[in-house]
């Protein structure tokens, strides 16, 4: 593995300057996230709007529910939490030894400044990398387009298997895998061409292990798998009868969603609302199914936020920390790449 020359004390605190406000939203980008966070508290005051009205006997169901059910959509978020910080350490490991557990703070406070107006998670990771690790920006930018290589490539494979076999089993199982196991195969050679190169910005030596590649497609199935089985634990809680299927795709929608660049908050809820509603077979009123959708979504929402903000606020006292002990320490060379 071949190590980043350091920089000059100066020099090196003029680019952290320049690379800590690459995650920043600027400009339109900048004004489209305001927009997108004040729309999103519309579609969380519809949601919980929509779940107050005619929807009783969804919140008696919720009163009455188990409370080890309870314990078990919190611990999927918990599990959920942890795989996308693995999965961050498991992109890197080929070219950089980062430690697991500080990917996982820094992660923790990523996830928790995505529900702020704007999101600053990216900048959160930047900010870190670049200030903590001395990494450039080219490296982080690229680190961050292979994470997002796993959230494309397992989540199209989660889609196109469940379209063309609705119902999960074996079939299912082998169309899943299939171009799976055909990208990891193919990876370490694409990652050689130009077009890939100029696509992962410096990234492309964190796609020449295939054993590390394997592991991060693997944590984000996971992680998919821990997103559908809250969603149908609180489906269960609300008495709704959903297919294992219409489960996944809910999931599948909800972790898509959640990723949107206009915003954490009310996107995700009301496409879980307006899909689950779509997907159901009629049985309920019109207003008692609205409300119970919308009760599906807040719900499964709630379960994750109970562990992203709490964890998040602890993970952020020791981020300020670190970046704080950093910014007065001489830079040195630790990046590999």
């Amino acid at each position: 593995m071949a190590t980043e020359p350091s920089l000059p004390t100066e020099q090196s605190e003029m680019t952290l300057r320049k690379e800590a406000r690459a995650g920043m939203p600027r400009g339109v980008r900048l004004v489209l996230q305001l927009l997108g966070f004040v729309v999103g508290l519309a579609l969380v005051a519809w949601c919980i709007r929509g779940a107050l009205e005619g929807g009783e006997a969804g919140w008696e169901k919720f009163k009455e529910a188990d409370p080890g059910l309870i314990a078990a959509m919190i611990g999927c978020s918990l599990a959920s939490v942890i795989a996308n910080g693995a999965i961050f350490f498991a992109t890197i490991r080929p070219v950089h030894r980062e430690g697991f557990m500080v990917l996982q703070g820094v992660n923790l406070v990523s996830s928790l400044l995505n529900y702020a107006p704007i999101r600053l998670g990216v900048m959160s990771r930047y900010f870190y990398h670049v200030r903590v690790d001395r990494f450039s920006i080219l490296f982080v930018t690229g680190w961050i387009v292979v994470v997002g290589i796993t959230v494309v490539a397992v989540m199209g494979a989660a889609v196109g298997a469940t379209f063309l076999q609705p119902q999960p089993g074996m079939a299912w199982a082998l169309m899943f895998l299939a171009p799976l196991i055909g990208l990891i195969l193919a990876l370490p050679i694409l990652a050689r061409l130009p077009l890939v190169r100029r696509f992962t910005r410096g990234g492309e030596a964190m796609l020449t292990n295939r054993g590390w590649i394997a592991t991060a497609f693997s944590l984000r199935a996971f992680d998919l798998g821990m997103w559908a089985i809250r969603l149908g634990i609180a489906a269960s809680i609300l008495g709704i009868d959903l297919p294992t299927g219409d489960v996944l795709l809910l999931a599948i929608t909800a972790l898509v969603v959640s990723l949107n660049p206009l915003g954490r908050l009310g996107w995700r809820e009301a496409a879980v609302a307006i899909l689950a509603a779509q997907l159901a077979a009629p049985g309920l009123g019109t207003s008692e199914l609205d409300a119970t959708f919308k009760q599906l979504a807040l719900l499964e929402s709630a379960a994750e936020a109970s562990i992203t903000i709490p964890l998040g606020v602890v993970a952020l006292v020791w981020w300020i920390r670190k970046v704080r002990a950093r910014r007065s320490t001489p830079s040195t060379a630790n990046a590999d790449s």
